[in-house]
């Protein structure tokens, strides 16, 4: 996942990273061995290569924990469109989609909503949606509903949009499972039943969306039911890059809510979810900061994220811990 901000500034360059390999596979530990020249860049391949599953070494046959290493590069590519290539296959997509075809339907809607110029007609496109829709295609229920409730390019018509949303979950889709709990949490655009929105929540969950994990996770949370399952659930949602999970298990590590307190952790955790533009992780980034807290290498980055100078001190030790809080 590149970093937003890295992104932004166009940042590019290779780092050399060293991590042990478990004896089952997993990536248990990672150092810099080589810098980017770009701590946010750096940070990022850590958070990648602990994703990442692997054949361990063998001694007299048998599995054995070793280090490794690997770069990563990080390199933007821009690609120039061929405006020929497009119209042509723009045509196909439109004779596809006169003749039925939903996913072309899809296509040419999205061709009308997002070309620009003469070309641009969200009617057009909102018609076309439809037809998709219609057609059965899942990811056009999702945009047609996602249109609705926004009223964007579209009337606003949130009950038609959530009997979208929820024929997406109903065919088996996580990110509108996820979303279609949302829905019925708050009573939005449907009658609110929170029991039934947990459970739709729980049925995206199950699908290792990230989202709806934390969501629950934090149902739990505000009921003050925090447990190894709760743990858990943030855990995995913050190792595919949810922010708002890392930002939870951040503060459960900074405060010792259902784990061992530990401020370099909580750092850490904050530091990613910071470097993707998440505003609380970026506060209590900054807290921690100001604090001394966090390993060398996060702070780092973290000087970067909030924009601070200054030199860090060498080493991987943490200055100190944090404070509890309630």
């Amino acid at each position: 996942m590149w970093p937003k901000e890295a992104l932004r500034q166009e940042q590019q360059g290779k780092v050399t990273l060293a991590f042990m390999i478990s004896e089952g596979g997993a990536v248990t530990d990672s150092k810099i061995v080589k810098s980017s020249g770009f701590p946010l860049l750096d940070m990022a391949a850590r958070d990648g290569i602990m994703k990442c599953r692997f054949v361990p070494a063998t001694r007299d046959g048998k599995p054995q924990a070793a280090w490794m290493n690997l770069q990563y590069v990080w390199t933007l590519q821009k690609k120039a469109a061929d405006p020929a290539a497009a119209a042509a296959a723009f045509e196909t997509d439109r004779e596809a989609a006169e003749g039925g075809d939903a996913a072309a339907a899809l296509r040419v809607a999205k061709h009308y909503m997002t070309a620009a110029n003469g070309a641009h007609d969200p009617e057009k496109g909102a018609w076309w949606l439809r037809k998709a829709a219609d057609g059965g295609d899942v990811q056009a229920m999702e945009l047609l509903a996602s249109m609705l409730f926004q009223g964007r390019g579209i009337a606003q018509d949130k009950v038609e949009g959530a009997r979208w949303i929820a024929q997406a979950a109903e065919r088996g889709v996580a990110n509108a499972q996820a979303i279609y709990g949302m829905l019925l949490l708050r009573g939005d655009g449907v009658t609110k039943n929170e029991a039934l929105g947990e459970e739709w929540l729980l049925k995206a969950a199950q699908q290792d969306h990230p989202p709806a994990q934390a969501q629950l996770a934090s149902l739990q949370l505000r009921r003050g039911t925090v447990d190894a399952g709760t743990i858990a659930l943030l855990e995995r949602a913050a190792e595919r890059g949810e922010p708002a999970a890392r930002v939870m298990l951040g503060r459960c590590y900074e405060r010792g809510t259902g784990v061992p307190q530990d401020g370099a952790k909580a750092f850490a955790l904050y530091a990613r979810a910071a470097a993707g533009g998440n505003g609380d992780a970026k506060r209590a980034l900054a807290n921690l900061y100001d604090q001394g807290v966090g390993l060398s290498e996060d702070r780092l980055a973290a000087r970067t994220i909030l924009g601070r100078t200054g030199t860090e001190p060498a080493g991987n030790a943490v200055a100190k811990p944090a404070a509890a809080t309630q």
